[in-house]
């Protein structure tokens, strides 16, 4: 009986393997364009703000801008890049549970980039006003 739990758990083990590999990435993911870039406030780096690529009908990407202000698009896990294609784009940054990016460029973004194959720079000055 102890072996055939054994046995259980192993093939258990091994089809959530295969389901997790499954899962990753594959030919129905996208052509990705690489992104980076940098975003200032009124000519200063915004540090530790959000980034949000969102195409129309594929996955969104993300990123952090660093100290100053530099970012780079991950794509899924640690895969970088964005969709090909038309994004809107989304920066946030909170403080205290509260946005202090103005709704033009967070909540209610008028932002927008389109991401082609290869290497994509893609810097954003935004305004306090």
């Amino acid at each position: 009986m102890q072996q055939l739990r054994s046995y259980s758990i192993i093939a258990i083990s091994i089809g959530c393997l295969f389901f997790l590999t499954a899962c990753g990435g594959g030919s129905d993911a996208p052509e990705l364009g690489q992104v980076k870039g940098k975003i200032t406030m009124d000519g200063a780096p915004l540090a530790d703000a959000s980034v949000t690529f969102m195409p129309e009908n594929v996955r969104s990407s993300f990123a952090t801008t660093d100290s100053e202000g530099n970012y780079e698009l991950i794509y899924i896990r640690e895969e970088p890049g964005a969709a090909i294609g038309k994004h809107k784009v989304v920066v946030s940054k909170l403080k205290d549970e509260v946005e202090t990016i103005p709704k033009k460029y967070s909540g209610e973004s008028e932002l927008t980039a389109d991401v082609k194959a290869g290497e994509n720079e893609v810097n954003f000055d935004l305004t306090s006003k």
